[in-house]
């Protein structure tokens, strides 16, 4: 916790740091299907293309096995999908458990004047009825294409007919998604930027309903703010760490503000660290020692966990995989790390291999 995060250091009674995190896979879109996943991906190139026999995301879970309880989507990405060089990074959707539990992404920035979530209001020229007697008609058809060879697909389309109705007719979603709500003060309390008012935008979306959500602190091309290949990032990413101080500091305090701070689970990581060594006056990828912070949802605060060599190459005590720490949020979040998952083909894989963090759960 450097000088550029004061915010956050004053706080770190709350929070527990875990300083062991080490893994083998030095590449950005394997190792981001490692973080959010919490199992290997079957294959460790760069620019590896997601697929529908990935692993899903932890969001994807909680939506499977924890829906939603209100008219409200299950787990929200925001402001953008993590994209590295073009190419949408692995463990961010739904994998075998299929489409239906891909994340809806808002990829609008919600530090903008105008910013408004496309598709939550009804054009003023379609009344209620009209959009009843719309989604009637298209229970008509749906129900004709699944006695056709294309049922399949047809089936494929209703869980996202339900979400996209269910915003619409929701007055609970359309106040979720509403910034305008907040106080300037609250607003400000974030910083008044891109990740501070996502970051706040997804408390207001937890405290609505929503089990996940998934803040990335990241421009649309994930290597634009943390990727410190060369030695003139390091300003922009001084910037970066105010920004993010602010955010995450401020969503410490509201958490605790609102009588959410036990029953909401925050985890602040990336997929690796970076290397010990300078090289052309930047620091290259590092998965084999690194930091991440986990808070709230009834961890234990001010807890530290593992630590590095001197050179912070290594772990020296402690290592934590991804497996241990998705071990770990599942036990915080009341899921069996034994519950079992089938991908469409009715084959089980169990959840979660990892060892949970003892050392943090009272």
């Amino acid at each position: 916790i450097c000088e550029h995060l004061p915010g956050l250091a004053r706080r770190m009674d709350r929070v527990a740091l875990i300083r062991s995190m080490t893994h083998r896979i030095a590449t950005h879109t394997p190792a981001t299907h490692y973080a959010l996943t919490g199992h290997l991906p079957t294959v460790t190139a760069e620019n590896s293309v997601a697929k529908r026999s990935d692993w899903p995301s932890l969001g994807s879970v909680l939506m499977k096995v924890k829906p939603a309880e209100r008219a409200l989507p299950s787990y929200v990405q925001l402001p953008c999908a993590m994209i590295d060089n073009g190419v949408f990074s692995l463990g961010q959707h739904g994998g075998f458990l299929g489409t239906a539990y891909d994340p809806l992404v808002i990829s609008q920035d919600p530090s903008q004047a105008d910013f408004t979530v496309p598709g939550l209001t009804l054009p003023g020229e379609i009344p209620g009825e009209r959009l009843d007697g719309r989604r009637g008609l298209l229970e008509k058809l749906d129900a004709h294409a699944a006695r056709q060879r294309d049922g399949a697909a047809a089936r494929q389309m209703q869980p996202y007919y339900e979400t996209a109705y269910g915003l619409l007719r929701s007055a609970a979603s359309k106040q979720a998604f509403d910034l305008s709500q907040e106080p300037l003060a609250a607003r400000q309390r974030y910083g008044m930027n891109r990740f501070g008012q996502a970051a706040l935008l997804g408390r207001r979306l937890i405290e609505a309903g929503v089990r996940l959500v998934m803040v990335a602190d990241t421009l649309p091309n994930t290597n634009e703010r943390w990727d410190t290949h060369e030695g003139n990032c390091y300003g922009k990413i001084k910037d970066h760490l105010t920004e993010t101080d602010l955010a995450l500091s401020g969503l410490l305090d509201d958490l605790r503000d609102r009588g959410l701070f036990d029953s909401t689970l925050v985890a602040w990581m990336g997929e690796f660290g970076r290397s010990p060594k300078h090289r052309d006056g930047g620091r290259d990828h590092w998965p084999q020692c690194y930091s991440m912070l986990l808070a709230c949802g009834g961890l234990r605060g001010g807890a530290l966990v593992g630590a590095s060599d001197k050179q912070a190459a290594f772990p020296r005590d402690t290592p934590v995989t991804p497996e241990d720490i998705h071990a770990t949020l599942y036990r915080a979040l009341g899921v069996p790390a034994d519950t079992t998952l089938h991908d469409p083909l009715g084959r089980p894989f169990v959840l979660c291999e990892g060892k949970a963090l003892e050392a943090l759960i009272p």
